[in-house]
């Protein structure tokens, strides 16, 4: 999937994303990485809008407190 928006461009390909500012890459590794550095450089509701679905299918880290007594 090529995503583009004025001087950006997003490429994903499954797992793997490449993020483009005037045609120069910018980062290329994992997709979700790319795809934010994509959504906070465009700087476009619109564009925000666009990844709703993919921004809160992401799961936040929990971490639980634990108490070890030896």
């Amino acid at each position: 999937m090529i995503y583009a928006h004025k001087d950006y461009r997003l490429e994903i390909n499954r797992d793997r994303g490449r993020y483009y500012h005037k045609n120069k890459l910018q980062f290329q590794g994992f997709a979700f990485k790319a795809m934010k550095m994509f959504i906070d450089n465009c700087d476009d509701d619109n564009v925000r809008f666009q990844f709703q679905p993919q921004l809160t299918m992401r799961e936040k880290c929990r971490f639980k407190k634990e108490f070890f007594f030896f």
